[in-house]
């Protein structure tokens, strides 16, 4: 794993990615509150070759910032293909990265502030509600 800069976070959060995957299971919990979105998002998980390619590939692809964001080259927010869908990188990178399956209602939240940014040191989740107040507190 190369970044065009060196960026020992990244590289770090890479190393446990494989684990990650492959310790992904679906439980009986999950089979009650299924929904084609939840299953959608386990499929990703569980083809973790293919998800974990385009996971490293949106890394190492990335320009590492002043402020430790990394960014794609890609004007405005990155989206990717996957599995029929579009969506956003830094969604990709930190659900399934992280074999999180998303509720309804909870996003990923740039501690950075900047949507631009993939780098899994700066994602996190939360809700709508939280990310909203994230942006009224950036901006006092």
């Amino acid at each position: 794993m190369t970044f065009r800069s060196d960026h020992t976070q990244a590289v770090t959060w890479l190393d446990g990615l494989d684990a990650r995957l492959h310790a992904f299971e679906r439980d009986a919990l999950f089979e009650m509150t299924s929904t084609s979105d939840r299953k959608w998002w386990a499929q990703t998980i569980e083809n973790n070759t293919q998800t974990q390619s385009q996971i490293i590939t949106l890394l190492e692809q990335s320009i590492v910032q002043q402020n430790s964001c990394l960014e794609p080259e890609a004007k405005g927010v990155k989206r990717v293909s996957i599995r029929g869908r579009q969506i956003y990188a830094y969604q990709l990178i930190y659900w399934a990265g992280n074999a999180l399956i998303p509720s309804k209602g909870e996003v990923v939240r740039h501690q950075c502030d900047n949507r631009r940014c993939i780098n899994p040191e700066h994602l996190q989740h939360g809700d709508q509600r939280e990310n909203l107040q994230d942006r009224k507190e950036r901006q006092s």
